[in-house]
Parts: structure tokens; sequence; C-alpha cells
């Protein structure tokens, strides 16, 4: 299957995105074999944890949803995360963007991703809502490890807010299931505060339901090691179901 714009969104859960999600997994996203693919992707969560920055939220149970469009050269991703619990958080938002492959060899895949932030506390895109931009790189040793660094810029164009995170994520693939070690660093250059913090995803296909839909359940965690300022470490358990044609 595919995930992030940013591989995101960004990966993995769908809050690991598209842009592993944006929660998800940017090193979702690769090449399809066929000309058209797409998958959609919905999860429950027991916590919220922005797990494509490496940040934690609170512990409120949340739930998103990622749809991915793919051709082989692009493709575009809509996601979107809500609080179970309370509608005025941070994880209440959705995003929208555009990825572009460029391959390099049999191992090397550059995706760069452009999308928009919208921030959905009281309407479809609040005050803060701006465009984001991923820059994803992934080297594939063999069938089962990958290695990728996502470079997402937000904040870009109407608040000014800049803000740059870097993650770095390895990761192990198997056919019914994938783990990936993972680090993150918010870093100083727009005199933003720092972070480093590292944690562990784990996503296992419980139940084949059809030949296009997966039952799948997981295990991430995040920690902090260093920050500037206050932050939270946390765990969250997720369950969800993975369509994809």
């Amino acid at each position: 299957m595919v995930y992030s714009l940013l591989s995101v969104i960004c990966c993995s859960s769908a809050q690991a995105v598209a842009i592993d999600s944006l929660h998800s997994d940017t090193t979702r996203i690769k090449q399809p074999k066929q000309p058209v693919s797409w998958s959609l992707t919905g999860q429950v969560y027991s916590a919220s944890l922005y797990f494509f920055t490496g940040s934690v939220d609170q512990s409120d149970p949340s739930f998103d949803a990622l749809f991915i469009y793919d051709r082989k050269t692009w493709g575009g991703f809509i996601y979107e995360s809500v609080d179970l619990i309370n509608r005025n958080t941070g994880i209440n938002y959705g995003m929208i963007g555009l990825h572009k492959y460029f391959k390099v060899g049999e191992k090397l895949l550059i995706t760069p991703n452009l999308g928009v932030n919208l921030n959905q506390n009281y309407s479809v895109a609040d005050k803060g809502s701006d465009f984001i931009f991923d820059l994803a790189v992934t080297y594939k040793f063999n069938k089962h490890f990958t290695i990728s660094n996502d470079a997402f810029f937000q904040n870009l164009i109407i608040t000014k807010d800049y803000n740059w995170t870097n993650r770095v994520k390895l990761t192990f693939r198997e056919t019914d299931f994938y783990i990936s070690a993972l680090m993150w660093d918010r870093n100083r250059v727009f005199h933003n505060p720092g972070y480093l913090s590292a944690g562990l995803d784990f996503r296992y296909n419980v139940i084949k339901l059809s030949p296009k839909a997966n039952l799948i359940a997981g295990a991430s965690n995040i920690h902090v090691l260093q920050s500037d300022t206050p932050r939270r470490n946390g765990f969250m358990f997720s369950l969800g179901i993975d369509f994809g044609g």
C-alpha cells in the first residue's frame, strides 16, 4: 500500500503521512506498480500523537482517515484527524496535497510533497491554516529494510511562523507487518523552540477481510530526549481498516 505527504504526508498509520503520517507516515508513499492505485485507511487511536513531527498532543482518543491517489509519477492525498473527546484541541485538523516521484537508480526515491494544513477547531479552515512542504528521500536496502529522511516545513506562506522538522525513519517490512524506529529533530533555524524525540511504530495486518481490505492493529510511542520547552512522552494503540485498489 501507498502513506507520506507527507511517505502526509508526509506515514505507517494514517496518523503517521500521507504526508506516515501526518499522525501518519511519509514513507507509506511508494511508486505504484499499476498505472493508477489508491488506498483508504481509517483508524481509531487510544491517544493523540503527532507522529509525523514527533510530538504529543494529549491522552484523548482520536480518529483519522487518509485517502491517497497514486499514478506512476505523481499523486495526491486527503487527510482528516479528529479528537474524539474535545473539538478544541490541535489534533482536529485536515490536510490536502500533491506529491511527485523522482526515482534515482533502483534504490533511491525522492518525493517532494506540497500541501495545505487546515486547522479545524471551529470550521473547515480556521485561523492558522497554512501551506506545508515535505521533501522525502528514501533508500531501499532490500525488500525488508528501508531508511528515509523527511524535511518537513510548516507555516510557509500565510502565517509565516516557519517550522522545520527532520524525521529519520528505519523500517523493517514483511508481508503482514512492519516496525519502524524514528528520530525527530525540530531545529532552531527559524528561532522557534526546538526538541529531539525518538519513537517506535508497529503495524500488523490482523485479518484479511477481502482481497482489497485488511483489519490492522498497531502500537506507537514517542519519547522526548531533549526540549527547549516542556513536552510530554506518549504511547498509543490503534485499530483500523485499510482498503486499496
